[in-house]
């Protein structure tokens, strides 16, 4: 199908910011969000709509676009333009957005048949539920997530979603951060306590059994060689000690950014069965390569990684150094659900989504649709 004219357009996102809607023929819109507070003066500050949407219409017009190696060369094309490494001119969301709405207009909306012909799984829901330690400004946290030990998706989505309202009933606290996870001022451990107990009863009702996660996200906590979680500071091998002594306890399978980049040999001393990076890979294909010998699995935004090429390069890359794949939420979404599509075409392992707010149940829902169709 050839590309008549393209239309951009601010559009508000799941925290009423703006982000780019890029619609191409009148018909195929894409749009991917924004997250770290990005809006999209922050994002472009020296490009106007007016004059991005001059230049694609020059640019695009008349560009057959069939497949994913079409959508490719158009982003090579963009990438030459904006000549910076982190797409500083033009914005990975605009980008990206655009993108979406290629791989529907190439694809008649059908993204997922134009992406994988053999895709045979969905992956796997991880459920962002609760936060301790949480200031927002700072984003210094811990957060814990659920992990269905099912086969189907439409499984454990479900049971995640009981787990979730039971522990909104529990907490009593409407107060959640922007992934869907209730802030509470519990501790760590009052926490994994709190999951065994509502777990335990899950499974005597729904023949479901759980592991848990936890995000330490120690770049944010650590400074002066010791990890601060709360009230409470740790040496490195005090903070190793702590983690093990949780793993051991709670069935807790899956590790995000456990360690500081500069304590990063000795993760391999943690003891779950995931250990997950997410801030020392960021996205970047050449991060990943130097630290994946210490981890079996990577998270990704696609935000991040600003483009789908790239996206491909960093899946292939984690599927040949047998790393499992998790895609992560932004923390600003929009009603475009291509990202999931891609997570199920370039086969990913897990989506780590709360079960809040409408842009995401979307996303949710479009798995659980896909699923049903497999």
């Amino acid at each position: 199908m050839k590309v008549r004219n393209v239309d951009l357009e601010l559009i508000s996102n799941s925290r009423n910011e703006s982000c780019i809607q890029v619609t191409i023929n009148n018909e195929f819109s894409g749009s991917a969000g924004s997250d770290n507070l990005n809006t999209i003066m922050k994002e472009m500050p020296n490009v106007s709509i007016n004059f991005l949407n001059k230049i694609l219409n020059k640019g695009l017009n008349g560009w057959d676009v069939n497949n994913l190696k079409d959508v490719f060369e158009i982003e090579e094309l963009l990438l030459s333009y904006d000549g910076t490494r982190n797409l500083g001119k033009i914005g990975s969301n605009f980008l990206l957005a655009l993108d979406f709405a290629l791989l529907k207009m190439a694809s008649n909306n059908d993204v997922l048949k134009l992406l994988s012909k053999r895709f045979s799984k969905v992956p796997q829901h991880m459920c962002n539920c609760i936060v301790t330690n949480y200031t927002e400004k700072s984003r210094r946290f811990q957060e814990f997530f659920i992990m269905p030990k099912v086969k189907k998706f439409t499984d454990g989505y479900f049971a995640n979603s009981f787990i979730y309202s039971r522990l909104r009933n529990l907490l009593k606290n409407s107060e959640r951060t922007d992934e869907g996870s209730f802030v509470t001022e519990l501790k760590n451990e009052s926490v994994l306590l709190l999951l065994e107990k509502v777990i335990g009863e899950t499974t005597k009702k729904l023949g479901v059994e759980f592991s848990l996660g936890v995000n330490f996200n120690s770049e944010n906590i650590y400074g002066k060689g010791n990890y601060k979680v709360g009230k409470q500071s740790f040496s490195l091998n005090e903070f190793l000690k702590e983690i093990n002594k949780l793993i051991s306890r709670f069935d807790v399978d899956y590790l995000e950014d456990t360690l500081n980049k500069e304590n990063i040999s000795e993760v391999k001393k943690v003891k779950s069965s995931y250990v997950s990076g997410n801030k020392i890979f960021n996205g970047d294909l050449e991060n990943l390569k130097k630290y994946a010998k210490y981890f079996n699995c990577c998270v990704l935004k696609l935000n991040e990684v600003g483009s789908l090429k790239m996206l491909k390069k960093i899946a292939d890359f984690c599927k040949n150094n047998d790393i499992s794949l998790v895609l992560e939420q932004n923390l600003g979404e929009t009603n475009d659900i291509s990202n999931v599509d891609i997570a199920v075409g370039f086969d990913f392992d897990f989506v780590k989504y709360g079960v809040h707010g409408k842009e995401r149940i979307m996303k949710l829902q479009e798995l659980k649709r896909i699923e049903q169709e497999l």
